[in-house]
């Protein structure tokens, strides 16, 4: 869930370091106090390690899941995240033409729900699982607290944002490992790539320049003609921070997945 999210910070801000705090009103979990599943759920779809489908059984294991992400699986410490609620997105980046640095604070994020599996391989002999991901909008609201350049344009301004994404397909390269914890063969993400691509993006930022209209709509026409080529230029330093993120997100969840329960011998 926060992979999307930091989808469209990143994207909008045009590539950033970024630091992701959830919401307070929720109590941190302690992934390493939960202890992994016994006996499967209903959303556990369970596939054979010689089944010559095993790559679309592997999707479907995957898409069965997102529906109960979306209301929260507390037996593998996972939150409700439709919509997601974030306290804080931390960002900076100091370098080249784009320079900026503060915080998008009070996020509603609408769209992850709605995620689909365009596919998946998994390689049991390099270890490795790609994946292939697909969501139709992702909307957010959000207070903004940013400061920088854009470009030739500078931006500053404290306010409202809205953000916009549509038709949003992500790429993901991940070497794994199968390591024990509390006695049982879990699945662990030990490294990971991030690709995407976004056929449109529209960002409104409110009080930029302490309200001045006219500098203010020019930032926000600038970005919005321009938001596409920009983000392309800036794919890798989006999809490295992205990396960073989903990889936290998938341990969370499969390092409480036995693979005896969906990854099977036999």
């Amino acid at each position: 869930m926060l992979l999307l999210t930091a989808i469209v910070v990143c994207a909008t801000t045009l590539g950033c370091i970024v630091m992701v705090q959830a919401s307070g009103n929720q109590k941190p979990i302690q992934q390493d106090q939960i202890p992994p599943l016994q006996t499967a759920p209903v959303w556990l779809n369970a596939c054979k390690k010689k089944d010559p489908n095993l790559d679309e059984c592997i999707r479907m294991t995957f898409q069965n899941m997102f529906p109960y992400l979306a209301k929260g699986i507390p037996e593998i410490g996972t939150r409700p995240f439709e919509p997601m609620d974030i306290d804080k997105v931390s960002l900076t980046k100091g370098q080249g033409a784009i320079t900026l640095s503060g915080a998008f604070t009070n996020l509603i994020v609408h769209g992850p729900s709605n995620t689909t599996a365009l596919y998946t391989k998994m390689d049991l002999v390099k270890n490795r699982l790609d994946i292939g991901l697909f969501i139709p909008t992702i909307k957010v609201e959000s207070k903004y607290d940013l400061k920088g350049n854009l470009l030739l344009l500078p931006l500053v301004g404290v306010g409202d944002a809205k953000l916009y994404l549509k038709n949003v397909t992500t790429h993901v390269q991940t070497n794994i490992y199968f390591p024990q914890y509390m006695n049982e063969t879990v699945m662990v993400a030990s490294s990971m790539k991030v690709d995407f691509n976004l056929a449109a993006m529209r960002a409104n930022f409110d009080n930029l320049f302490n309200g001045n209209k006219v500098l203010g709509r020019t930032v926000n026409t600038f970005l919005n003609q321009n938001a596409l080529e920009v983000v392309n230029g800036l794919k890798e330093n989006i999809g490295e921070n992205l990396s960073t993120i989903f990889k936290q997100i998938m341990n969370d969840a499969f390092s409480h997945m036995p693979t005896k329960l969906w990854l099977q011998d036999d």
